[in-house]
């Protein structure tokens, strides 16, 4: 049975700018949003000459000067986003300074959780340190409890999950299930909504399938939009 959300279907991504895709969604329809913005760094791929992936030539609306942009991303979460509910957005450490603000405006932002990875980015290998984390940015639309997983109550900040394997990427941004898997089961349950406004390869959504959770999710890419399409049909065979 085919189920909406206001205008839209639900579990389905869509291949399409996400503030015009969020409108499409009532007030106060969504229970978590999990997602990993172009986060303002004009991405490209220190291998992108070897690399096969379209994502490691760069990434949408990822120019310095997204902020404005992110700004407006986030105003329409807030208002998608139902009363105590949790948020999770993924960044790197210097854009933190950007967009913690931004999203401070709507939210009760109470974590930078450190995604520590089983490896490191390349980088300035002379001039700097080697990269091993990402930050998640975590807050409340009002006040909702964590949920406990696999039979703990309270975890730290410092999360550990080994990055998906370059031999299988999908995106050059791609984070693992493992981790998306963590986050969504802390902070909802079964037959809620997860919304995930930049969908990648699916990642979110995919997981969100698996843990019985519904989702909508927007990709304006449309290379990623049919990746991340494919992912979710191979697993509806799988089941």
């Amino acid at each position: 049975m085919t189920e909406f959300l206001g205008q839209l279907e639900l579990n389905r991504v869509y291949h399409q700018d996400c503030i015009e895709g969020m409108k499409m969604l009532p007030d106060q329809s969504v229970d978590l949003i999990v997602t990993d913005p172009p986060y303002g760094i004009n991405f490209y791929s220190n291998r992108r000459k070897k690399n096969k992936l379209k994502s490691a030539k760069g990434i949408l609306n990822d120019g310095h000067d997204n902020t404005v942009f992110l700004s407006m991303v986030i105003q329409e979460m807030d208002r998608v986003l139902k009363p105590d509910s949790h948020v999770y957005w993924f960044t790197r450490w210097d854009r933190i300074y950007l967009q913690y603000p931004l999203l401070n405006q709507y939210f009760k932002m109470k974590n930078a959780l450190v995604w520590m990875k089983n490896g490191h980015s390349m980088g300035d290998t002379k001039g700097s340190y080697a990269s091993q984390y990402e930050s998640i940015l975590f807050g409340h639309k009002g006040r909702r409890y964590l949920n406990e997983y696999q039979g703990r109550k309270r975890h730290t900040d410092i999360l550990q999950f080994d990055r998906v394997t370059p031999s299988k990427l999908l995106h050059s941004h791609e984070k693992p299930e493992s981790l998306i898997k963590f986050l969504i089961a802390k902070s909802s349950i079964k037959g809620e909504i997860i919304l995930d406004p930049f969908c990648g390869s699916g990642t979110t959504a995919a997981t969100a399938k698996k843990l019985g959770r519904n989702f909508i999710t927007f990709e304006l890419d449309k290379d990623s939009a049919e990746i991340a399409n494919k992912r979710l049909s191979n697993i509806q065979k799988e089941n």
